[in-house]
């Protein structure tokens, strides 16, 4: 009997049952109890007995073990399913739900809140359709401004009917810009910039002394063209700096579950005269706009395909997935300066207002974008240097040489930790 215990013991070890413990004071407690309802049982019924006894004896470990088996089990899901919603919530960030705004906006409240939309929103997913001067991009995003900052989007072309991808990752210190068709990426360290408060409309617009605009721009994070739509500071400028100059045309106007107010302006530009902007009330993001031309007809667009604001995001996503083999690391950008020709570096959503700057020869155009300074030098001065204190850069121009002094010599400027760039020649 003792024998056929050990080895249904071994047998039951060999199984997913293994980690449940039946020691000798649980098998001796099993016999003292058989033993003593033997007693008064003759000995012809012994082979009986003995069959019966093995029955017994099986099914009252197995009781046992079943018992501690359902516990056992029970444990382990339980373990399994809290490291999965810690695992889970370590990597999904779910925001306070905001309260949808359905009130009337004044003109200034408006244009307060497009260019101070960082304050407005915890998390935004979406994608759009963005055409400008003749690029057709698809934008697609996700990003975190306050809890565990960081972000990625995709920017999708068509080049010689080819489709063309560009990513951008940014989050735990450092950038990225990653090309997966030629399995190449560039990574630099990223500051993010501090937080400053609310910019009022008569701060973030003036004019200089000798009579020419001045913007101030908030922070944002380097999310790429997606800031056309989230982070709309230079439409906002180029647009509606003027109160006077546009209207509201619509105070509520449902766009994709969100709750916009519509605007309706002119604009004294070479390709369009008029416009009009969907603005979603609660955060300031610019979820639509269009431009028209003498006709009505629209040249340029930005159409959403979806938008979510202030929903669960996927932070482990802020990081690109850079361990498949086959990825070269470039150079990590040092800052530097490239003059010359850059009309080819120049981005999608700062050619019109670098075309514009070429209609303004006389004076320095300072255009920022993704942490890189594209500087459209006044005829007659070149850039010397650009020096930076206390993240606050400063170019340093200085006369051209006779040879070049009828030339304007642009100059993208990259690599530079600064939050801002002043003129000094």
């Amino acid at each position: 009997m003792v024998n056929k215990l050990n080895d249904l013991k071994n047998k039951m070890n060999e199984t997913v049952l293994n980690d449940i413990r039946f020691e000798e004071k649980h098998k001796q407690h099993v016999l003292r109890s058989l033993y003593q309802k033997e007693a008064p049982i003759k000995k012809g019924f012994r082979p009986i007995l003995s069959a019966a006894i093995a029955t017994i004896m099986f099914l009252g470990i197995a009781s046992y073990l079943s018992i501690e088996a359902g516990l056992f089990n029970g444990k382990t899901d339980q373990q399994s399913t809290e490291t999965q919603e810690k695992l889970k919530s370590s990597t999904i960030y779910t925001p306070p739900k905001q309260e949808e705004y359905t009130k009337d906006m004044t003109k200034k409240e408006i244009l307060t809140k497009m260019i101070n939309s960082v304050d407005y929103f915890d998390t935004a997913k979406g994608k759009f359709e963005y055409v400008t001067s003749g690029s057709r991009l698809i934008v697609d995003y996700e990003l975190s401004l306050n809890h565990k900052p960081g972000g990625y989007s995709k920017v999708s072309t068509e080049e010689n009917g080819k489709s063309v991808d560009e990513f951008i990752y940014y989050g735990k210190g450092y950038l990225w810009g990653v090309d997966h068709e030629t399995r190449s990426y560039i990574k630099y360290q990223y500051v993010e910039e501090k937080r400053s408060s609310t910019l009022q409309i008569e701060d973030a617009f003036s004019i200089d002394q000798e009579g020419i605009p001045v913007t101030n721009y908030r922070e944002r994070p380097p999310i790429g063209v997606a800031q056309s739509s989230l982070f709309p500071y230079e439409i906002a400028s180029n647009y509606t700096r003027d109160l006077n100059t546009w209207e509201i045309e619509k105070q509520n106007e449902e766009l994709l579950d969100h709750n916009t107010v519509v605007l309706k302006g002119n604009v004294n530009k070479h390709r369009f005269q008029s416009f009009r902007f969907w603005v979603d009330k609660d955060s300031g993001i610019l979820v639509k706009y269009e431009t028209y031309d003498s006709n009505g007809e629209i040249v340029d667009y930005l159409h959403p395909l979806s938008l979510e604001v202030n929903v669960p995001v996927h932070t482990e996503l802020f990081t690109p997935k850079l361990e498949i083999k086959g990825f070269l690391q470039q150079k990590v950008l040092a800052p530097g300066i490239t003059s010359g020709d850059i009309n080819a570096k120049i981005p999608y959503d700062l050619k019109e207002q670098w075309e514009q700057a070429k209609q303004k020869p006389n004076e320095t155009t300072i255009l920022q974008h993704d942490k890189k300074w594209y500087i459209y030098t006044e005829k007659g001065y070149i850039v010397d240097r650009i020096e930076v204190n206390n993240n606050e850069g400063t170019v340093f121009l200085v006369k051209a040489s006779p040879q070049k002094a009828q030339f304007n010599i642009p100059v993208l400027a990259e690599g530079y930790e600064m939050s801002t760039l002043k003129i000094h020649k």
